[in-house]
Parts: structure tokens; C-alpha cells; sequence
């Protein structure tokens, strides 16, 4: 049976066709760094003791990007709803909205999970990272072990869930350009594999060239020909960017704020609206899709409120130097890439600016930020009108996919 052919329906939703979600989650087992690392970088990788709470060190760096990377407890899905929905009227502390449960097996189990998403109405979902999404700027500064852990991460994921075993669950290792060359080594390994997708942090690549270069760089460009010539979706999702050492300069915390909230740091988005909004300006601006342009691009958990904004400077710019581009830097934003709004977002304004067909639904199920179940999303749809969001909850994704 094909996604095409699926009989799933989600039992809490209105409609008569499988959902396609761009943007679930995976928890990693706690050896997902050191089950197939080089002995070679054995110190890189550490599991402590912080007052009584396990965590990770990596590069001698307390590892900052969840709380708690054992996994138990965790967050319930669906229990931060109210909050990023902007609804907090009674000025509750996220540490206070939260609700803790213990792991669950479709959480880590891949079997366990496809039960799962067949009560959710799900026939096919990407799976993300967790913990993987926030290491790679914690190794910056070593790119050789940097890539030796991203290695160790990507069998371990080949492993405990496959890349893509029965066309229901597509999973993508990490590539970081951090060092061009191991970069295109680990691409060609996982190619080999049969990968049909990658996952990047937004934000510019590390400084070991002794400035952050943008992915759009042409030393890059061999990795970025593999990848539009095999047809590989980059799935570029949230994550450490790099930007929160910025945040100093305005008086704030730059390390990990546990679930206690910052107004500056809400409304900066350096986690989310900023970097996204730069890397795909940067890869606009100079001509990676002009260079390259079978690449398919989806941006995930970065919600969608930079995109009509990207749009008009990208028309300004277009107007005041069309010389400048080789074609209408617009045109070449819709053309390649997807991008999966969060459920606040405004869909119907998202659908007029950027094209009905390059919207993805991404529920992040199962972290707390999502909602409780995949379905309990397409409400938010609605104003799309039943064509709109067939393609938006379902026939986008299978597209990409080349299903």
C-alpha cells in the first residue's frame, strides 16, 4: 500500500482523507551519540551529574538545548497550547503550564510508533531530532569532532529507526557544513544508505573559516549539486542557531533559560522568525537556487510570520537592483521552498503570499509546543477552503516526497 492509497483517517478531524506531518519529533536513546562513535573522540561526549539532574556535556559544554536529556519525564503534547497561542491571560510561568508524564514508547520505538500514527490518521510523517537539533553549535570550535559525533548520530538513527523503511516514517540525517569536505563525505554515506532527506539547523555555518560563511558560499556547492541531483529534501528546523550569544548585547541570559520566559527573547524569535528569515535570505540572495535549481527546501518549526516580510524586501531589492539577480528573487522563494506555519500563525495569509501549494502541515508532536494529536490541527486550516487544505494537511508533502 502507497501513501496515495492509505485508508487512515484522523478520528478527531472532519475530513475523509490520511494526514501527511512534516514536523514529528523522536526522542533519542541516551547512547545516540556514542553507540558508533570514533574511539578517536571517546572525551568528546560525557554524561554528568548536575545537582542531582543527568546531563550531557559535549565539548566540555553542558549540552542546554532541552532540560532533560533523558527523556523522563517529558512533556505531555499539547500542554503549552495556551501559551503560544499568546492566551497566558493569568501570567503563568511556562515551568508552571507544562504537564509532566513519563516516556512513552512510540516516543523511541518505531513500531510502536507507526501504531500510533495510524490512531492519529498519519500515513506518512518526517521524524526530527530533539537533543540532535542543538549540538552542532556546541562543536564549532573542533570542526573534525563535530562531524565525528554527527556521524555516530546518523548511524545510531539508521539504526533505531531507519531512514525510510516502508514509505510511512522518513527520518533525515544531520549534515552540518561546519567542514565542507567531512561534510560531503557523510552526505555520500548516507546517500549510499538511501536517504530522501537531510535536516539542517537555520542560521549561517560555524567559523571555523574564521568567519561564518553563508550555505550559500560556493565552497559548497558540490554538497548542494549531490543533494539537487539525488532529489533530497533539506528539511531545515529549529534548533541552537547560534544567535542567543547575541542576546547579551541587549542584557539578557545568554545560556539556557529552563522554563522561565523573557519578553525581549519572545519577541527577538532568535530561535525561530530570525535565523530562518537570514539563511533563506542569504541562500536567495546569492543564488544557491540560481546555481542549483532542482533544490527542495522545507522549513520546519519556524513558523510562518517571516514570510511576507521576506517577500516584500526581497521585491524592494528586486526594484531598486534587478541587475543584481539573475531572476525575480520572489518567484525563486516559491518556487523552492516549503514551509510549515505554526498553528498561530495566519495560514490564509501565508496561502496568498507564498502559494497554497508550499505549505506543509508540521504538528511537532510529541513535544509539549504542538498539540495533543496531529488532527487537532486542521481547524486551523479551515479558512483555506477544502482544496487549499488537502493540499496543506496531505498532497503538499506526498509531492515533495515524489510519492
Amino acid at each position: 500500500m502507497t501513501a496515495l492509497e492509505s485508508p487512515l483517517r484522523p478520528a478527531d478531524a472532519d475530513i475523509d482523507y490520511a494526514l501527511c506531518d512534516a514536523d514529528q519529533h523522536y526522542y533519542e536513546a541516551k547512547d545516540c551519540l556514542t553507540r558508533h562513535l570514533d574511539k578517536k573522540f571517546k572525551n568528546v561526549v560525557k554524561w554528568i551529574d548536575v545537582e542531582g539532574r543527568t546531563s550531557v556535556m559535549i565539548n566540555a559544554k553542558q549540552l542546554t538545548v532541552v532540560p532533560n536529556p533523558t527523556y523522563n519525564p517529558v512533556g505531555a503534547p499539547g500542554t503549552l497550547e495556551t501559551y503560544f497561542r499568546a492566551e497566558n491571560h493569568s501570567g503563568m510561568e511556562l515551568r508552571d503550564m507544562i504537564t509532566m508524564q513519563p516516556i512513552q514508547p512510540e516516543y523511541q520505538n518505531r513500531e510502536a510508533r507507526i501504531a500510533r500514527l495510524d490512531e492519529q490518521g498519519v500515513q506518512l510523517a518526517w521524524l526530527i531530532p530533539s537533543l540532535g537539533l542543538g549540538i552542532e553549535e556546541m562543536l564549532q570550535e573542533d570542526p573534525e569532532s563535530g562531524m565525528a559525533v554527527f556521524t555516530a548520530y546518523n548511524k545510531w538513527l539508521q539504526d533505531d529507526w531507519g531512514y525510510d523503511r516502508d514509505g510511512r516514517i522518513l527520518t533525515g540525517p544531520m549534515i552540518s557544513l561546519m567542514d565542507a569536505d567531512l561534510a560531503e563525505k557523510e552526505l555520500d554515506r548516507v546517500m549510499e544508505i538511501g536517504t530522501k532527506m537531510i535536516i539542517m539547523r537555520a542560521g549561517p555555518v560555524g567559523n571555523p573559516y574564521g568567519r561564518p560563511p553563508s550555505p550559500a558560499d560556493i565552497r559548497f556547492d558540490r554538497i548542494w549539486a549531490k543533494i539537487a541531483e539525488a532529489g533530497i529534501i533539506v528539511a531545515i528546523h529549529a534548533g541552537d542557531a547560534g544567535y542567543n550569544k547575541y542576546l547579551g548585547d541587549w542584557g539578557e541570559p545568554t545560556k539556557y533559560m529552563g522554563m522561565k520566559s523573557s519578553p525581549l527573547t519572545e519577541v527577538l524569535a532568535v530561535g525561530t522568525e530570525r535565523p530562518i528569515f537570514d539563511m533563506m535570505a542569504a541562500m536567495i540572495c546569492h543564488g544557491l537556487f540560481d546555481r542549483h535549481p532542482k533544490l527542495k527546501v522545507a522549513t520546519l518549526e519556524l513558523g510562518s510570520a517571516w514570510v511576507p516580510e521576506l517577500h516584500r524586501r526581497l521585491r524592494v531589492a528586486f526594484g531598486k537592483t534587478p541587475q543584481l539577480f539573475k531572476r525575480n528573487p520572489n518567484e525563486s522563494f516559491r518556487e523552492h521552498v516549503w514551509v510549515a506555519p505554526f498553528y498561530e500563525d495566519n495560514i490564509s495569509h501565508l496561502r496568498d503570499v507564498h502559494g497554497a501549494d508550499r505549505i506543509l502541515l508540521g504538528s511537532d508532536w510529541p513535544h509539549p509546543e504542538g498539540l495533543s494529536t496531529p488532527g487537532k490541527w486542521v481547524g486551523d486550516f479551515l479558512d483555506l477552503g477544502p482544496v487549499d487544505m488537502r493540499k496543506a494537511l496531505r498532497d503538499n508533502q506526498l509531492e515533495l516526497c515524489g510519492y
